[in-house]
């Protein structure tokens, strides 16, 4: 038997309140696995680390893995965090779906694919994409 939503994996990208320099930015992981946030280096190394996880879980679900309902999904965003962040997940079931959410949204939103929810966190935090990277 599936759960109806399965572990999702996402990406978070973190902004300090009034810093405006690229380089404060952070980048994080949540890992369904692990049921925390994990740093990544860039927003690349997070994509390829969620398409690992989008895998990882499809496999599970393929093959109806017991631990599945294991896997521990996003979090609600936590209300004392005061940072500007945006953040999308992918869900790993057979039609991928998107989602996005942002520090003044914290409510799930859908985006029409992968590109879509990756712009609009992009944009929500100020990251400029470089041509031909990142989405």
């Amino acid at each position: 038997m599936h759960r109806r939503q399965p572990g999702r994996s996402s990406l978070k990208i973190r902004r300090g309140v009034d810093d405006q320099q690229a380089s404060s930015l952070t980048f994080e992981v949540w890992s369904p696995f692990a049921a925390s946030y994990q740093p990544v280096a860039s927003v690349e190394a997070g994509l390829r680390r969620i398409e690992q996880l989008v895998r990882l879980i499809s496999q599970m679900r393929l093959k109806g893995h017991q631990k599945q309902d294991l896997l521990m999904d996003v979090p609600d965003a936590d209300p004392s965090d005061h940072s500007r962040w945006a953040e999308f997940r992918i869900s790993a079931t057979t039609f991928r779906s998107y989602d996005t959410r942002r520090n003044d949204r914290t409510r799930w939103v859908r985006a029409i694919g992968m590109r879509q929810a990756a712009e609009a966190t992009y944009e929500s935090v100020g990251y400029a994409v470089r041509e031909g990277h990142a989405a």
